[in-house]
């Protein structure tokens, strides 16, 4: 999961390669929690425990222009409304981004998928949520398609762009099983208290789609981290 930074593109602290990779994020300002957190993400999905607890109610039913910013690390897609959200113990958590890593972040049985959108929600107390997709190729995305035509104007003129009345609910997993674990971001600063509700169950999309997103973002992926004593919880639907 990234954590915006506008001005990334020009000012680059930090990156996936060389003296300003992974193992040296614990020394960017302010990211202390990277190097020393002990709940940090992403994380290889294994020793799952069965849980009766419930997982997230999706409602992304509304169409929402949606902002396309690359941000020097990943594509950032930003609704300009606050009708999408999902509800967890009965709070409603508002979609505030999402954004993409190729391959994924998180891995099953120590594998990674082609890709991975994170939809990062924030509840009123600013509490974060956040739900890891997983991408596979295969059937084409009508609605990715939109937001990739956006990225790659984005891109061609070093500018935000905006897509219009984007349906969102195309993106959102259909009866997903859901993996329940505390985590952090992904990037810096790598702060913890983030919920996160992992699928395996994969959005496609086709290979010229992955191709735009991987053209300009390949290797965009944190190592994995230590799991220690948390407990992975398998969501019922």
């Amino acid at each position: 999961m990234a954590a915006q930074d506008n001005n990334s593109v020009h000012h680059p602290k930090w990156s996936y390669v060389g003296n300003t990779g992974p193992e040296y994020w614990g020394d960017v300002e302010g990211a202390n929690a990277c190097k020393i957190g002990k709940q940090q993400s992403p994380i290889n999905i294994t020793n799952v425990t069965a849980s009766s607890a419930a997982a997230p109610v999706i409602n992304y039913n509304q169409s929402t222009d949606v902002r396309i910013h690359d941000n020097g690390h990943t594509v950032v897609y930003t609704p300009t409304t606050e009708d999408n959200t999902i509800q967890l113990d009965n709070k409603r958590y508002v979609l505030k981004q999402f954004h993409y890593h190729t391959p994924s972040e998180h891995q099953f049985g120590s594998q990674n998928y082609p890709g991975e959108i994170h939809f990062v929600h924030a509840n009123s107390e600013g509490n974060l949520a956040v739900m890891g997709i997983m991408l596979q190729i295969g059937e084409a995305n009508d609605v990715l398609r939109v937001l990739l035509n956006g990225t790659k104007i984005t891109t061609l003129n070093d500018d935000e762009f905006t897509a219009n009345k984007v349906d969102l609910s195309a993106l959102a997993p259909v009866m997903p099983t859901f993996y329940h674990y505390s985590g952090s971001l992904t990037t810096p600063p790598c702060s913890e208290q983030v919920q996160w509700y992992v699928s395996k169950q994969p959005l496609t999309l086709a290979s010229d789609q992955f191709d735009i997103m991987s053209d300009l973002y390949e290797g965009n992926n944190r190592p994995i981290q230590p799991q220690g004593s948390r407990k992975v919880e398998q969501l019922s639907n």
